[in-house]
C-alpha cells in the first residue's frame, strides 16, 4: 500500500489597502501603533543599506526561479523561501537518495546539525513582532490518525523548525479540509480563503506539510502617492502595449545601471529597515528572457555593493495578482526526484509496516501579492520635498521586470517574480512555447545527474579544507597539498572497499552511497578540470600498480579507465630498486619534471601489492602578468624571525578584493589567462601564526561561494612574493582524524576490489609543490598509497608581506585545485 505525502506550500503577500479617512487624506489600513512607528521614517535619510556580508542560501531560489520563468508564461511569482522549509522537513525525514537529492538542490551543509544550524536564524529573523510591518510565518504538518510517527522526527521539526504535529482524521476529508483552510485563512488574514478547494484530492492522503507566509508593509519615506498616479502604456513587447496605472516618484534611492546585466537595479526600502524590494528592470522592452538567463545570486551580490544612493525618479506600475504553482515538475528538473516515486526513502518520519511506501504525491503553491502607492498624513510634506528635487537618473518600468524581496538582515529572498503584464489577474500558467534552449541555471548540467556546481561543490571542498586544516596543525612551515588528487584516490578506494570501510569514506569525502552519483560526480569534476584554453595546462591522471600476479575484480579495471581516467601497470614489488625508478620517472614525466619522486625505497616493502598513484599538474598564466622590471627585494615578517626579505612582485590593476570581517582577513582573487582557474590569496589583518592558524580553521565553516560573492572589483597595488612551495608528506595520522581508520586496520574490507586475499593501506603518500612567479604558476601533485595505497597527489594596497593562505579553485565548479600555507617564501 502506498502512503501519499500531499505538500502544501501557501503564502500570500499584500501590500497596502487604501481607505479614506475622515479628513480625505489616503492612509494604509493599518493600527494606530503601526502609523505612529511608520512617522519614524518621515526622511528618506535614514535609509542607510549595508548588504548583508554572509553567507547567503539563495542558489536554490535563483535555480527554482529561472526554470518557472521559462516553463511558464505571464505573470510570476514564487516564494523560495517557504518552499524552502517545507522541503527541509522531508529532508529531516529521509535517507539515502532521496536525502542526497534534497541536499543536492537545496543546497544544504553536509551533516544535519549544520543544517538545523542554517534554518535556525533565517526562522528567528521570519518570526519578529513589529508594529512596523506584518508578517507571519507558520509550518504544521497535519498526519492521518491511523499512522504513528516517530517521535525522534516530531521533536526535530518542532524544536528546530517550530512545526506543530496535528492529528487528523482523512476519512472525513471535509473536516480536515475547514480545519487546514481555517488555519491558512487565519495566518493570511483572509487573503487565502482556501487552500483546499477539493476535499476530495486529500481524502487517500495520510500527510499534509504546510507552509505559510503572510507579508504586509509600507515604502519607507511616503515617496508614492495616489494623487500623482497616472495611466500611461506598458509594453509587453516591441508592438504590444496595455494602459495600466502608474504610480511616480522622485526620492534617494539605491540604484545602479549594470552593463553585465544590460538593466537598472532600483531598491525600495519597506518601513523597519529589514525588507526591500529589488526591481530588475532590462535596458530594452524585449530584453527580459536574456536578463532571466544572465541573472544569478553571485552577479547580484556583487552588485548589491555597487548600489549607489541617487537621486531618482520611480515610475512603476500598480499591480496586483495570485497564482497557484504546482511545483513536481520544476523540482523534477533540479534534480528533486525520488521523493514522487515509490522508490522514496522517507523512512525516518513515520512507522510504517514493511513493503509500505511514503512519496509525495503533489507540492502546490498559492502566492498573491499587491503593489501600489502608500502614505500617511506625516509623509505628506517630505513627499512635497522629493517631488521638487531634481533627479540624477530616471527608472521607468514600463516593460518586463522582474523583482525580489529580501530580509536584508539575513540575505534570505521570502519572493521573487516577473511581471509581464500588470493587468494579469490569476490562476495557473501554460506551459512557454519559446522556452529557450539553453538556460543558465547553476547547478543543472543535466537533468537527471546532480551537478557539482554549488552547494555540492561546497560539499566536495569541506574535505580539502579540513585536509590543510589537519596539516597546518600537525606541520609547521610552508605547505601545499593537493585535495582534488587526494581525494580522486580516496574515491577510488571508496569503489574498492566495502562495509565501514567504505561508510567511513563517503563520510569524510561527503560522497552519496549511490555508487553511480560518485561516477558521475567524478566524471562531471574530470571534465571541467581538463577543459582549458588560452594555454593553461591542466592534466590529471590515476595509476594502479600492481604487483604481477595480483588479481582484481573483472570490473574494476573497466571502471577505474571509464570514471576516472585511470589506468593500472604491472611491477615487481619484489624488486624495490626497480619499482621505485618506475614509479617515480612516471611521476616526473607527469609533472613535466616539477616533482621528483614519490616513493623511496622505505616507502615500499616486498608484501606491497598495490599501489595507487593520482597525479594533477597545472600550469597558467596571469591573466595579469606582474611586471619583472618591478620586481624587488622587500621584507616578508615572519614570526619571530622579524624581516625576511624575498623577491616581491608588484602589480596595479582592478582585482576583486574584499576585507571580510567574519574571516578576520583580508582575501584577493587573482585570475589566471583562462577565465576559469584563480588564485584566492588569504591575508590575515593581524600578524603572527596565531591569526594563520585562526583563519585555518574558520576557512572550515565558509564556503567557497560567499567568500567569492564578497569580492568586489578593486584598483588594487598588489604585492606579492615570488614563491616556491613543495611538500611530501604522509597523511596517514591526519586522515584518521577526519575519520578514515578502518582503511589502515587489518580488517580493513576490500571484498569488491581483490579477488583473494584481504588488504588494508600502510601509507598515504603525498607530493605538492607550487612555483609562483611574475608569469603566472606552476603546481603539480601526487597521492600515493601503498598496500592500497592513496597518492595524490588613494589606491588600495594588498601587501602579502607575512604569512598567508592560498587556494586554487575551478571557478566553474568552485573546486579547490590545490591549497597551501606560506610561512617563508
Amino acid at each position: 500500500m502506498k502512503i501519499n505525502i500531499v505538500l502544501l506550500i501557501n503564502l500570500t503577500l499584500l501590500w497596502v489597502n487604501f481607505i479614506d479617512d475622515t479628513n480625505g487624506i489616503i492612509i494604509p489600513k493599518l493600527k494606530r501603533s503601526s502609523v505612529k512607528s511608520a512617522r519614524q521614517f518621515i526622511s528618506d535619510s535614514d535609509d542607510i543599506f549595508i548588504p548583508y556580508q554572509g553567507e547567503r542560501f539563495t542558489v536554490f531560489d535563483w535555480n527554482l526561479y529561472k526554470l518557472i520563468a521559462n516553463k511558464y508564461q505571464g505573470n510570476v511569482l514564487i516564494s523560495p523561501v517557504s518552499l524552502k522549509l517545507a522541503l527541509v522537513l522531508l529532508f529531516e525525514g529521509a535517507q539515502d537518495q532521496t536525502a542526497y537529492e534534497l541536499a543536492g538542490a537545496l543546497q544544504l551543509p553536509a551533516n544535519e546539525w549544520n543544517v538545523r544550524d542554517k534554518f535556525s536564524p533565517i526562522l528567528r529573523s521570519l518570526q519578529p513582532i513589529s508594529d512596523e510591518y506584518t508578517l507571519n510565518l507558520g509550518t504544521r504538518i497535519y498526519l492521518n490518525n491511523s499512522l504513528s510517527i516517530r517521535q525522534s522526527y516530531a521533536s526535530i521539526v518542532k524544536a528546530y523548525y517550530n512545526t506543530d504535529i496535528v492529528s487528523s482524521n482523512f476519512t472525513d476529508a471535509r473536516t480536515t479540509a475547514n480545519n487546514v483552510n481555517s488555519w491558512v485563512r487565519n495566518l493570511t488574514n483572509g487573503n487565502i480563503e482556501k487552500m483546499i478547494d477539493d476535499e476530495t484530492t486529500i481524502k487517500d492522503s495520510m500527510m499534509l506539510v504546510m507552509n505559510v507566509l503572510y507579508f504586509k508593509g509600507l515604502w519607507n519615506g511616503n515617496k508614492f502617492t495616489a494623487d500623482r498616479s497616472k495611466f500611461n502604456k506598458f509594453y509587453q513587447s516591441p508592438d504590444t502595449h496595455v494602459d495600466v496605472n502608474y504610480m511616480t516618484s522622485v526620492g534617494s534611492y539605491y540604484f545602479l545601471e549594470s552593463q553585465e546585466l544590460d538593466a537598472k537595479i532600483l531598491r525600495l526600502p519597506y518601513v523597519g529597515r529589514k525588507f526591500a524590494m529589488n526591481i530588475i528592470l532590462p535596458r530594452t522592452v524585449d530584453g527580459l528572457d536574456m536578463l532571466i538567463n544572465k541573472v544569478n545570486p553571485f552577479i547580484l551580490a556583487r552588485h548589491a555593493l555597487l548600489l549607489q544612493r541617487l537621486p531618482v525618479e520611480v515610475t512603476i506600475p500598480i499591480f496586483k495578482f495570485d497564482v497557484t504553482s504546482h511545483l513536481e515538475p520544476i523540482l523534477r528538473d533540479l534534480g528533486i526526484r525520488d521523493i514522487f516515486d515509490n522508490t522514496a526513502t522517507l523512512t525516518k518520519v513515520i512507522k510504517t509496516k514493511r513493503g509500505q511506501n511514503l512519496m509525495v504525491s503533489d507540492i502546490i503553491q498559492k502566492a498573491g501579492i499587491e503593489v501600489n502607492e502608500n502614505g500617511t498624513t506625516a509623509f505628506a510634506a517630505t513627499e512635497v520635498n522629493f517631488g521638487n528635487k531634481v533627479a540624477d537618473q530616471t527608472f521607468y518600468a514600463d516593460h518586463p521586470f522582474i523583482f525580489y524581496i529580501e530580509d536584508e538582515t539575513m540575505g534570505t529572498i521570502m519572493y521573487m517574480g516577473r511581471v509581464i503584464n500588470p493587468l494579469e489577474g490569476s490562476g495557473n500558467r501554460e506551459m512557454s512555447k519559446n522556452t529557450p534552449e539553453h538556460l543558465n541555471v547553476l547547478q543543472m548540467q543535466s537533468p537527471y545527474v546532480p551537478s557539482v556546481t554549488g552547494l555540492n561543490a561546497e560539499r566536495n571542498n569541506y574535505f580539502g579544507i579540513e585536509l590543510l586544516q589537519g596539516i597546518n596543525e600537525q606541520t609547521t612551515g610552508n605547505v601545499v597539498i593537493s585535495p582534488l588528487s587526494v581525494k580522486s584516490a580516496l574515491t577510488i578506494l571508496s569503489e574498492a572497499t566495502g562495509g565501514d570501510t567504505r561508510e567511513e569514506l563517503l563520510s569524510a569525502l561527503r560522497l552519496p552511497s549511490d555508487i553511480s552519483r560518485i561516477r558521475d560526480i567524478s566524471k562531471q569534476i574530470l571534465q571541467s578540470l581538463l577543459t582549458t584554453t588560452n594555454g593553461t595546462e591542466i592534466d590529471a591522471v590515476n595509476r594502479l600498480w600492481l604487483e604481477q600476479g595480483t588479481q582484481l575484480s573483472d570490473d574494476f579495471n573497466n571502471i577505474l579507465k571509464s570514471n576516472y581516467g585511470g589506468d593500472t601497470s604491472n611491477v615487481a614489488f619484489s624488486n624495490i630498486q626497480s619499482t621505485v625508478l618506475t614509479i617515480n620517472n612516471w611521476v616526473r614525466q607527469f609533472t613535466r619534471g616539477h616533482i621528483d619522486s614519490i616513493v623511496d625505497s622505505s616507502s615500499l616493502s616486498p608484501a606491497t601489492k598495490i599501489l595507487l598513484t593520482s597525479a594533477l599538474y597545472f600550469k597558467g598564466n596571469w591573466k595579469k602578468a606582474f611586471d619583472k622590471n618591478l620586481t624587488r627585494n622587500r621584507c616578508f615578517n615572519i614570526p619571530n624571525q622579524a624581516c625576511h626579505t624575498v623577491p616581491m612582485m608588484e602589480s596595479v590593476s582592478n582585482y576583486f578584493y574584499a576585507s571580510i570581517l567574519d574571516l578576520k582577513a583580508e582575501v584577493v582573487e587573482i585570475p589566471y589567462d583562462d577565465d576559469k582557474i584563480s588564485m584566492l590569496v588569504f591575508l590575515p589583518t593581524k600578524e603572527g601564526l596565531q591569526s594563520l592558524s585562526i583563519l585555518s580553521r574558520d576557512l572550515s565553516y565558509t564556503s567557497i561561494s560567499s567568500i567569492l560573492n564578497s569580492l568586489r572589483e578593486t584598483e588594487l597595488i598588489l604585492l606579492m612574493p615570488r614563491f616556491s612551495v613543495e611538500t611530501k608528506t604522509d597523511l596517514r595520522s591526519t586522515l584518521e582524524t577526519l575519520g578514515i581508520r578502518q582503511l589502515f586496520n587489518v580488517n580493513a574490507n576490500f571484498t569488491n576490489f581483490l579477488i583473494n586475499g584481504g588488504a588494508k593501506v600502510d601509507s598515504v603518500l603525498h607530493n605538492a609543490k607550487i612555483e609562483v612567479n611574475e608569469d603566472g604558476s606552476v603546481a603539480a601533485a601526487v597521492t600515493g598509497l601503498s598496500v592500497v595505497p592513496l597518492m595524490g597527489s588613494s589606491i588600495d594596497a594588498f601587501r602579502v608581506n607575512r604569512p598567508f593562505l592560498l587556494m586554487l579553485i575551478d571557478r566553474q565548479t568552485n573546486s579547490i585545485i590545490f591549497s597551501g600555507r606560506v610561512i617563508r617564501p
